[in-house]
């Protein structure tokens, strides 16, 4: 870091760099307007009364907060009062243990903002509101063009409040520096910027507008970062430190003192990644903007690596080299391959717009200005316990496997569709609230005159997260092992011991533990019932839609929040060996020490289990790795090699964590003496001692591998 990097960060860690909200009090005669024209009439007011954050040391500035006096970002959702009222009874509130409301983040166009500039998005406007005329799309589309006045309104505030501290600056170069910057707020982001600096700095004034994820920031960049060192106007290490001062702001949109504070999934990005031409997207941008956060000692944001068949080995190397010695856990690993087939053929998404994607948050994908169309999650072992503990007479006499199956299929369909409609109330009760800074910026919003609330992008999926999903395939697999193919006991008999959650057969349970042909090992049998599995979810979900017409894909990741636990709390026995209320496991990968064969079986598992992509959704896979094989360079090149491999057979994603279960457990019992212990959790990291006990305990069943 620079000596002004350094000052910067220190300002951050001191909360000093953070923007402060002024609140402002509104006509009450407001209330007598038309609801956009009244929300969007509150919304300039209120951005026009904050007090930008300049110090001495800035290149850039323009972050403001929302306080929910008016109506913000459709990331914070502060003001969106229908969302606000329906979370106040469903947010991380199980209906019926199988469903519950949850976060949506999302990734603002900014290749539109630096290829037009807001300018340009405003000609858009006028342009749409030709082809639409009902009143409440024109309310919309003029409150629109409100949000873009705004913007541009509050970077030439920005550029006054630069300039007066230009004019007060005894330092000759921090006076050449803002006034630069105040120069440069009184074009950008006006208008489509015109350098390198002052593409990093439309971003940065525009990221109030929807302060989640940077998307796909290489490519946006790019250009400017090629153009300008060609010519010889900018350096590589002044490159750097623009994006440095831009990852601190970003950060500095979390409180210092909030525990999301040291997590990654406050603002998640990616590098790579296929472009629409069909070629790798990593450049020498990409390896810049990894570089220039590797450098900054930080925890927002984090960033991912979308790797190709066509990324070189060398590029993969390189970031898992970078993974291995960051000690703040910010890189994770995507698969484009997958997901991009699961994109084209199964939500029907042009590859152009497909390749777009960003994972943001804890690893949702969203497209490029886009929001995730849903994020519930849904107790997917439910419909187990329902077989087994309610509807047994249905399943009790069941003749084979084949039989059972099919009983199965029909109660999981049955929860997946409930649960599902439930998703789709979470939705129409969003869809109450106009959003009009957020949808300024986002794709197809202004095409349709039509709110990111109410369904107004045109490429977005839907993917509830399903908690349980491993719980449901190693139950098959004990089902069709101990029952039908070994018959080491009876349906019946496998009812009775889960109805007095094992009592009645310890040792039944005992021998399912020691024995069972779990998920993970690679194993023919366990295999064949995870990809039967996939595939019969695929052919249920590959044709529908949700109440906004976005493609169904299954998720399966925890987030923030303790589902597995509040779900499993209320889920009793299962044929797994879980009992009564255990925790539920999350994310595509197997803990407990069910996995046995090691890391490459592991692998293999996941990689083969869903040919089709159906769960390209907003999944994780965690792999926790012994530290001498990252530590080792000479295993570190067979790790890569590894990895490299499972994404070619079809794995979707992966994050590491390198901590020994020794730690892990001395931490709970001591975490004074741990309190720099970082682990990777669900798409993204933080300190160990700060996680409840039932996720730090979700982290200590991990299997080490070695």
């Amino acid at each position: 870091m620079t000596d002004r990097i350094t000052r910067l960060h220190k300002l951050l860690f001191a909360g000093n760099l953070s923007p402060k909200t002024v609140k402002v009090e509104f006509d009450r005669e407001d209330l007598f307007l038309p609801r956009e024209v009244r929300e969007t009439k509150r919304i300039r007011e209120y951005v026009l009364s904050q007090e930008p954050v300049v110090t001495e040391d800035s290149a850039l500035t323009g972050l403001f907060l929302f306080d929910g006096s008016v109506v913000g970002d459709a990331f914070r959702r502060g003001g969106h009062t229908a969302t606000q009222t329906m979370m106040a009874d469903f947010y991380c509130k199980p209906v019926q243990n199988l469903s519950t409301q949850e976060w949506q983040h999302a990734t603002a166009d900014y290749k539109k903002v630096l290829s037009v500039g807001i300018d340009g998005i405003k000609n858009q406007i006028c342009e749409s509101e030709k082809c639409h005329t009902a009143p409440e799309e024109t309310a919309f589309l003029e409150g629109l063009l409100s949000a873009a006045d705004t913007l541009i309104l509050w970077a030439h505030k920005c550029a006054e409040k630069a300039c007066a501290m230009a004019e007060k600056a005894e330092d000759a170069a921090a006076k050449m520096r803002l006034s630069r910057l105040a120069d440069a707020l009184l074009y950008v982001p006006e208008f489509a910027p015109r350098s390198f600096y002052e593409a990093v700095l439309s971003i940065a004034v525009t990221f109030s507008y929807d302060p989640d994820s940077l998307g796909t920031l290489d490519r946006y960049l790019a250009p400017f970062y090629e153009a300008d060192l060609a010519s010889g106007c900018i350096t590589r290490e002044e490159a750097a430190e623009y994006l440095q001062e831009l990852y601190l702001m970003v950060a500095s949109f979390t409180n210092v003192k909030s525990d999301r504070f040291t997590r990654g999934g406050e603002s998640h990005f990616c590098v790579g990644g296929y472009l629409p031409d069909g070629r790798d997207g990593f450049c020498d941008t990409s390896r810049l903007i990894v570089d220039a956060l590797m450098d900054l000692p930080l925890y927002i944001p984090q960033v991912s690596l979308r790797w190709t068949a066509k990324t070189p080995r060398e590029v993969l190397r390189y970031m898992m080299d970078c993974e291995r010695k960051d000690p703040n856990k910010r890189i994770a690993f995507q698969n484009d391959e997958k997901r991009i087939k699961c994109y084209t053929e199964i939500c029907h998404i042009p590859f152009e717009r497909a390749v777009s994607y960003t994972t943001v948050g804890c690893n949702e994908p969203a497209f490029l200005g886009a929001i995730t169309g849903s994020n519930s999650k849904v107790n997917i072992a439910r419909c187990v316990e329902t077989l087994f503990h309610r509807k047994a007479d249905a399943i009790r006499s069941a003749e084979s496997f084949e039989a059972f199956y099919e009983i199965f299929l029909q109660e999981m369909f049955s929860d997946i569709l409930l649960g599902y409609d439930y998703d789709n109330k979470y939705n129409l009760e969003r869809a109450k609230d106009l959003n009009y800074v957020s949808s300024l910026i986002f794709n197809d919003c202004i095409e349709n005159a039509k709110s990111l609330t109410q369904g107004g992008g045109n490429v977005v999926i839907a993917s509830p997260m399903y908690m349980g999903m491993t719980n449901v395939i190693d139950s098959l697999i004990v089902v069709k092992q101990f029952v039908y193919d070994e018959k080491a006991f009876t349906m019946a008999e496998l009812i009775d011991a889960l109805q007095t959650n094992w009592a009645s057969a310890p040792g039944m349970r005992e021998m399912i533990r020691r024995r069972g042909d779990f998920f993970g090992n690679d194993t023919q049998r366990s295999n064949e019932v995870a990809q039967r599995l996939y595939r019969d979810l695929y052919e249920f979900l590959k044709d529908r839609t949700n109440v906004f017409g976005y493609h169904w894909l299954i998720g399966d990741l925890m987030g923030y929040n303790e589902h597995p636990k509040w779900f499993g709390e209320h889920t009793k026995a299962t044929p797994d060996g879980r009992v009564d209320g255990e925790t539920l496991k999350f994310g595509m990968g197997q803990t407990g020490g069910y996995d046995r064969n090691g890391l490459t079986a592991l692998l293999n598992s996941i990689a083969k289990a869903d040919p089709n992509g159906i769960a390209c959704g907003s999944t994780v896979t965690n792999v926790m790795i012994e530290e001498e094989l990252v530590r080792n360079d000479a295993y570190f090149e067979k790790m890569v090699d590894l990895f490299e491999a499972y994404f070619r057979m079809g794995g979707v994603h992966f994050q590491l964590t390198y901590v020994s279960r020794e730690d892990l457990q001395k931490a709970k019992v001591t975490p004074e003496e741990y309190g720099n212990l970082r682990v990777r959790v669900s798409g993204f990291s933080d300190y160990f001692v700060k996680l409840a006990d039932s996720i730090q305990d979700e982290i200590i069943e991990r299997t080490v591998q070695k």
